[in-house]
């Protein structure tokens, strides 16, 4: 399944970008996420064993894939992924998640 029928919330600072994926029980091992400077894909898998993807891309700035992390709060309850905003470009207020689409 796509976890964007789940739904996720984000902000931001000057430096980072936070996107929230609403998911119980959700294990670090079950989690496996790649980083590109345009973009991410996530898989997940939930408790019950359904295997869901997130893809972003591309984003509304650039990225650097080193300075992203997957953090688990305490409470397991959602999935939290860090996104480094690149230097040169990423920083600053993002009005979007997602870049507009072209064409």
């Amino acid at each position: 399944g796509s976890l964007d029928k789940l739904g996720y919330a984000w902000d931001q600072t000057d430096a980072h970008v936070q996107v929230y994926i609403p998911l119980p029980n959700v294990r670090r091992e079950d989690v496996d996420c790649a980083f590109e400077s345009d973009g991410f894909a996530c898989r997940v898998v939930s408790e019950e064993g359904v295997p869901h993807q997130l893809t972003i891309r591309p984003l509304f700035g650039p990225i650097a894939p080193a300075a992203c992390k997957v953090r688990l709060p305490r409470s397991r309850s959602q999935l939290v992924l860090r996104l480094g905003k690149a230097e040169g470009g990423g920083e600053g207020a993002w009005p979007t998640l997602r870049a507009a689409a072209r064409g």
